[in-house]
């Protein structure tokens, strides 16, 4: 709903590719990738686990050890699925290359209900199923639906549809989540993030990602936050400008692209010094952008904004500020709003 006409004329590259294509993964931050990597089988990953096992690494096939661990404890979990959400595809030498804007996770469930799973079940799966083309179709991020699951395919279903390629949520990613563990045992991966944030990135990403489900709701891990930002972010896209997004910016310049979307945590914004968080950010051009939505008309808004820029610009960070009005009504306009401040 209220996709700006200009997109249509964008034809093909917000479509659902009717071939194989690869992820451009570098507008999502390595630290997000790094940290999902680990974020397989059976999890979270507790020291209870390591020990049962009688190893010292874990493989997405549950031990003897762990199985009979989970089989006394009658463990229940959640089989959760990480889903990518993608804006763009464009040619990249010989293969397509489509551009991420979000990851989400999302439990499974059947007949509106979440489905939650033994530990026997889980070893009948083989640790856990193979992903192959498996998609849901109609999907949003922002407010955490979808239409359709498919299980395979999901190209040829979504071909002679002319689907729109953000509507369509791959699943690229499945774990087992316990809801019944120690939060004090959990074994985190090594993750190389500035100190004044490493405890409030953690305690994010626990909530984020081993928290069990209460409702079949997508959770967004990371990525754009409205439906205006990704609109202004396809329009950049076909002018050939790549941002990447939710940039948090500190009064001494230093840029740090967000995890797990942290900046929604008030805990982590009260307890850091942060001057701003831009939507987007151009790190070679030094170019903050924010899609200011209705609230930014108000003059307080007005106010703090203005000196938040004026701050920017004594850093040596330019911003542009696109109103959401005009992103909807005339995205080209808003477009040259960005090249302008470029």
């Amino acid at each position: 709903r209220d996709r700006p006409r200009r997109i249509k004329s964008f034809g093909e590259r917000v479509l659902v590719p009717p071939e194989p294509f690869a992820v451009s993964w570098d507008f999502c931050p390595e630290i997000v990738r790094h940290s999902l990597m680990t974020v397989f089988g059976i999890q979270p990953v507790t020291g209870a686990m390591i020990k049962a096992s009688g190893q010292e690494t874990l493989s997405h096939i549950p031990t003897e050890g762990e199985i009979t661990y989970f089989r006394e404890r009658d463990t229940q979990f959640q089989m959760i699925q990480l889903v990518l959400s993608l804006a763009w595809w464009d040619i990249a030498q010989d293969h397509v290359e489509a551009v991420p804007f979000s990851i989400s996770s999302l439990p499974a469930s059947k007949r509106g209900k979440i489905v939650t799973t033994g530990i026997d079940n889980i070893v009948a799966l083989g640790g856990a199923p193979i992903i192959t083309e498996d998609a849901y179709v109609g999907f949003d991020p922002f407010r955490g639906e979808w239409s359709l699951y498919t299980s395979g395919g999901f190209r040829e279903l979504c071909a002679e549809g002319k689907t729109p390629l953000e509507e369509v949520g791959l699943v690229i990613e499945r774990y087992f989540l316990a809801i019944d563990f120690d939060p004090k045992d959990v074994m985190e991966a090594d993750i190389h993030i500035p100190a004044k944030s490493s405890a409030a990135y953690r305690r994010n990403r626990r909530k984020m990602v081993f928290s069990a489900f209460d409702k079949i709701n997508a959770r967004r891990l990371w990525g754009l936050e409205t439906p205006i930002e990704l609109f202004l972010f396809q329009e950049l896209l076909s002018r050939g400008i790549r941002p990447l997004c939710q940039y948090l910016i500190y009064p001494d310049g230093s840029t740090y692209q967000s995890l797990y979307d942290v900046y929604s945590d008030i805990e982590f914004r009260r307890g850091q010094n942060i001057l701003a968080e831009a939507d987007m950010f151009l790190p070679e051009n030094r170019l903050a952008i924010f899609c200011d939505g209705s609230r930014h008309d108000r003059r307080p808004q007005r106010m703090k904004d203005a000196k938040i820029d004026a701050e920017l610009q004594n850093l040596g960070i330019r911003s542009v500020r696109v109103p959401g009005r005009l992103i909807n009504s005339d995205l080209e306009a808003a477009g040259n709003m960005v090249m302008a401040a470029l």
